[in-house]
């Protein structure tokens, strides 16, 4: 007997997924302590809600393959790479993907080691984030 796949698994809706544009990057007029003006926007931009907005839905877009943080890192789009500069990231926090539909794991490597993976297991979690 074969079961019919349902309409809302990410696989299914990995095509409609919509990844945010970037937006303008303001430099702040009280930067961190050590920082550029620009460099501290850049920075307080790579600990916003939209960036794991952004992450997720670039997550959400693979339709629920297993990712690393170098994958999603390579799928960042140009516009979010050029506002964050060295500050960009391919990682979002537990706690961060579990509110948006990704659930994020840590695998140990037997010769010591480790990294996370992240996979979309709920789209409809980032639609009512947005």
């Amino acid at each position: 007997m074969t079961t019919q796949p349902s309409l809302f698994d990410p696989q299914n809706l990995a095509s409609s997924v919509v990844i945010p544009k970037a937006p303008e990057l303001v430099p702040h007029k009280w930067p961190f302590p050590g920082m550029t003006p620009e460099d501290s926007a850049r920075a307080a931009w790579a600990m916003t809600a939209e960036y794991a907005d952004m992450l997720a839905a670039v997550i959400q877009s693979q339709g629920g393959a297993e990712l690393t943080r170098q994958q999603v890192l390579a799928l960042i789009p140009k516009d979010w790479r050029e506002l964050l500069g060295r500050f960009v990231d391919g990682s979002i926090g537990w706690t961060q993907g579990e509110q948006r539909g990704i659930e994020t794991k840590y695998v140990s490597h037997d010769g010591g080691g480790f990294h996370f993976t992240f996979r979309a297991t709920n789209i409809d979690l980032l639609r009512k984030a947005a």
